[in-house]
């Protein structure tokens, strides 16, 4: 049986995707749930994954109405190298791990270098609850799933999986 944490194993895979893909300088990442609780919980392991090699990182829980807050006082003077949030500065080859729901809207999505979809579903034979106007409405225009960098399937928390979404 092996040792080997899978949140841990995962996290550190993805986070070795986000070097790889989202280049170089200042990163913000954007992991989004309907769930708020499991974005921030996947989010702060995610940051811990980054982290582990002494990267700069900063985590910021976002509420669902963040909106245009989110682009002028987070995501521009971080990549700036200037104060943002609670005044922090970010250095050089800093990472913004950022957690919310809603976070591939329109108006958000290009804000992400990297972005994660967590995917979670009722396990089999259980009732599916009926999903709020809301997020049936985000989940139909926004469509998080082809706009996101990663997709997680995460109905369990403990054992998280990426889902390869192609049709290859």
């Amino acid at each position: 049986m092996s040792s080997e944490n899978p949140v841990e194993t995962l996290q550190r895979s993805l986070r070795d995707l986000m070097r790889q893909n989202a280049g170089s300088g200042r990163v913000v990442v954007g992991i989004d749930a309907l769930d708020a609780e499991s974005a921030t919980a996947f989010a702060d392991a995610f940051a811990a994954a980054v982290g582990e090699d002494g990267t700069a990182v900063f985590r910021v829980t976002l509420a669902d109405d963040a909106g245009g807050d989110v682009r002028d006082d987070l995501v521009a003077p971080f990549r700036a190298g200037e104060p943002f949030g609670e005044g922090d500065v970010a250095p050089a080859g800093a990472v913004l791990v950022l957690d919310g729901r809603f976070l591939h809207a329109a108006g958000l999505r290009g804000l992400w270098n990297f972005s994660v979809w967590l995917e979670s579903h009722p396990p089999i034979g259980a009732p599916r609850p009926e999903l709020p106007d809301a997020e049936k409405t985000y989940l139909r225009t926004a469509r998080p799933k082809a706009a996101a960098s990663v997709i997680v399937e995460n109905s369990d928390p403990a054992h998280p999986v990426q889902v390869f979404g192609d049709f290859c």
